[in-house]
């Protein structure tokens, strides 16, 4: 059940939360459905609000039931104050709570569900007096348990399982649950991807039911599963291993599409390989099966200098990185060296080729933050490069330089190549009780996917220590981040108005000891400003109230 603290800002609701009541009598029972369009709470989970009349000392019996999503029912006033709430007390999941108004007057009911992402039909009953059937225990539903987030027909997501995931006790695997919404008679492929574990999918029903699964059928040990939908309910889509090795983590890549693909028959996979976690095996994961087909190579020679664009029209990796092909030449017994060059995104180089082991890799080997590759080659080839970004921030765009030079010329490594990248960018930094000032620029990093600039501050986080994250803006309307060792992303490490008035704030838990980046973000496309970044320790409560600003 989730924690109490959902209901402490509900009087702060904006005059267009209020205007979305629907009216519902004791007596009544209504269908409804939660859809991605409702409103949701500050822990990512959607609601309808229903209005009713209640009388005072009448027990009015709430049931709302489900077999879509884990059914939750908050109570209050017409000011917001909570008067009951319940989670699995109906059984099978469902709620159901008896109260009695203390003054005749109007009060709210929300139908709501009990993790983010939840959606689908519902049926909820206002009866006067006690249910018939006597109220069980409000416990932990394990029905439809934990969800990881919301996936999308043509999506495509990276995560990675991990030993914080729930686990299958009958064969010890992790596994995360992704809700997908979908329509009637829609046909679909799910693919799951990971060079670090045994891929195994499964597509079930809301309440666990499984529908189809598969194991090797995308390929080597990866997973697809093909379905058609027989209804408009939601499904959920299991990311699984193998069963052994137990208990396998890493990695991998999610995606959905359009339509039916081949699903291989089982048997050409032998999988060995342990998750090591190394951001040079990941990139190697990634150059060995890009998200979608690569465009032609074009061709550079020893001596030549290229100038070239990375666009969104360009190659996505899993990682949502682009990359572009280049093909050469090398010449026989003599070393070359290869240099990638930008101002406008941290460049990445990959060399591979039919003769080599392993692709060959760099990202701040160059000056600077640029990238360089100097050696010689075990034949002519010929050989590709990449021209590719780091992985973070995504989808990186932008000019570059591109240049293959006779003779071989110093590489940095280690921590020397990290410390001259990040000795050439303006750096921020905040600790656990400190407010900094700040302001969102031209000059920071462009989110290509909406348009937003994004500006890091480096925090230093401990393992299960919680933070609360305020950041304030009479510029823009707040959005932030965070995202460091542990995190893969999730509505957990992200906030838009629940600071109240478009201001954002999030509480956290810091999944591992590391360093970590709270990035300063936005709502609007290409908004600057002036801002306040706080960050202090434990939790704060968070308003469910709607950005109302008049510029919005």
């Amino acid at each position: 059940m989730r924690v109490g603290q959902i209901l402490t800002a509900l009087v702060a609701f904006s005059p267009v939360a209020l205007n979305s009541q629907i009216p519902i009598r004791v007596g009544q029972a209504v269908v409804g459905r939660l859809a991605q369009t409702d409103q949701k709470f500050s822990d990512g989970s959607r609601y309808k609000m229903y209005a009713f009349v209640g009388n005072k000392g009448d027990t009015v019996a709430v049931d709302l039931t489900s077999d879509d999503f884990d059914a939750n029912i908050l109570v209050a006033d017409a000011s917001g104050n909570s008067l009951a709430r319940n989670d699995d007390g109906g059984g099978r999941c469902n709620a159901r709570v008896a109260f009695v108004p203390p003054a005749t007057g109007n009060y709210r009911v929300y139908a709501n569900s009990s993790a983010q992402a939840e959606l689908g039909e519902y049926h909820l009953t206002l009866a006067r007096g006690h249910s018939a059937t006597p109220l069980p225990a409000d416990t932990v539903c394990k029905g439809f348990g934990r969800v990881a987030g919301l996936l999308e027909v043509g999506q495509t997501i990276t995560g990675s399982l991990s030993s914080d995931d729930p686990e299958f006790t009958g064969d010890s695997t992790y596994f995360e649950r992704w809700i997908l919404p979908v329509k009637p008679n829609q046909a679909f492929t799910v693919d799951l991807l990971s060079d670090d574990f045994d891929a195994y999918l499964m597509l079930t029903k809301g309440r666990g039911d499984k529908l189809v699964d598969n194991d090797d059928g995308g390929g080597g040990c990866n997973a697809r599963l093909v379905y058609t939908a027989q209804d408009d309910h939601p499904l959920r889509v299991v990311v699984n291993t193998a069963s052994r090795p137990r208990r396998q983590t890493g990695k991998f890549t999610l995606r959905v599409s359009e339509g039916e693909s081949t699903v291989e028959t089982k048997g050409n996979c032998r999988f060995t390989n342990a998750a090591s976690g190394s951001s040079t095996q990941t990139m190697q994961q990634a150059t060995s099966a890009p998200a979608g087909p690569a465009a032609p190579a074009l061709t550079i020679r020893v001596g030549e200098t290229v100038n070239g664009t990375l666009s969104s029209s360009d190659s996505l990796y899993p990682d949502n990185s682009y990359f572009k092909f280049y093909q050469f030449t090398a010449p026989a017994g003599r070393p070359v060296t290869i240099d990638l060059s930008s101002d406008d995104f941290d460049p990445v180089l990959i060399v591979r080729g039919t003769d080599l082991d392993n692709s060959i890799i760099n990202d701040d080997g160059g000056p600077g933050c640029y990238a360089r590759i100097s050696r010689s080659f075990p034949s002519t080839g010929p050989y590709r490069i990449l021209v590719n970004t780091t992985a973070s921030p995504e989808k990186q765009t932008g000019r570059f330089s591109l240049s293959i030079t006779d003779g071989s010329k110093p590489v940095q490594e280690g921590s020397a190549a990290n410390a001259d990248c990040q000795n050439t960018t303006a750096t921020h930094a905040i600790n656990v009780g400190q407010t900094q000032q700040g302001t969102l620029t031209r000059t920071d990093v462009v989110l290509t996917s909406d348009s937003t600039y994004a500006q890091p501050w480096t925090i230093h986080g401990t393992q299960g220590t919680t933070i609360t994250i305020d950041l304030e803006s009479d510029a823009f309307d707040s959005y932030l981040f965070l995202r460091g060792p542990g995190i893969s992303g999730g509505r957990d490490f992200q906030d838009d108005d629940s600071g109240g008035n478009c201001h954002a704030r999030l509480t956290a838990t810091f999944p591992q000891t590391g360093e970590y980046e709270i990035v300063v973000n936005t709502t609007d496309h290409y908004a600057t400003g002036a801002f306040s970044l706080s960050v202090t320790s434990g939790s704060k409560p968070k308003s469910v109230a709607r950005c109302t600003r008049n510029s919005q």
